[in-house]
């Protein structure tokens, strides 16, 4: 029985509208991705103009898909997919460093020897950090107001669970309840300090059970639906 094989690889995160991201895993798979997890969620536009006429919370796909050295052809294949179906495709899309990833059973023969060598060869150095708060339920939209006055831009927002094990509580040492919110906000790494000190700072997250907050550096951030992204790419290709 062989072992497991373990490659580095990067966690893409694109964020469509609802129904939407089986179109968009579709797309994925045809450039030789394995595939993708979709969960629900909803964006919080900071358009004053949306907010006004109750459209600035928008219900969104959320596609996670984990690529080895197939990001070089998967990640083009979806900036040009969405190029030709802006209206389809609209969103937004990190790319995020993952260490490890482990290939199991017949999925190993895809992998070539040197897959550990250029499974991070798409890796670029962006201006952009992925900020992750999960809170109780209800809590999100209270937190992301604070976080847009520290210099965010908007966030996604999926609902969770948490475990509320024993074990969980140890180790975290705050008190779980089940439901939970993710708020998920992309900043400028020159804003993200002053982002992630004004949500520290919110009291309700200093108490215990409160929430979780951090946040991972983005290797690439992806504006979807927009021609020029494409051109920049095929210039930089060229």
């Amino acid at each position: 029985m062989s072992a497991d094989l373990s490659i580095p690889g990067q966690l893409l995160i694109c964020m469509v509208g609802r129904a939407r991201g089986s179109d968009l895993v579709a797309v994925a798979k045809q450039a030789g991705a394995h595939g993708g997890t979709i969960a629900l969620g909803r964006t919080i536009n900071d358009s004053r103009i949306l907010q006004m006429l109750s459209l600035a919370d928008v219900h969104q796909d959320i596609v996670f898909t984990l690529l080895g050295s197939e990001a070089a052809v998967v990640l083009p294949a979806i900036i040009d997919e969405a190029a030709k179906q802006p209206k389809k495709f609209a969103g937004t899309a990190v790319l995020v460093d993952v260490s490890e990833i482990f290939v199991r059973g017949t999925a190993q023969e895809k992998y070539a020897a040197t897959e550990n060598a250029h499974a991070r060869s798409v890796n670029m150095h962006s201006d952009y950090e992925l900020i992750t708060v999960i809170v109780n339920y209800g809590f999100a939209d209270s937190v992301m107001e604070i976080a847009r006055k520290a210099g965010a831009r908007g966030g996604t927002v999926l609902n969770a669970r948490g475990t509320g094990t024993e074990e969980d509580i140890k180790f975290f040492g705050i008190t779980l309840v089940p439901e939970k919110e993710m708020l998920f906000i992309i900043a400028e790494k020159a804003k993200s300090s002053a982002i992630l000190d004004a949500v520290n700072a919110i009291p309700n997250l200093c108490k215990p059970g409160g929430g979780i907050v951090f946040n991972l550096p983005v290797s690439r951030f992806i504006v979807l639906g927009k021609e020029q992204e494409r051109l920049l790419r095929d210039k930089a290709d060229g």
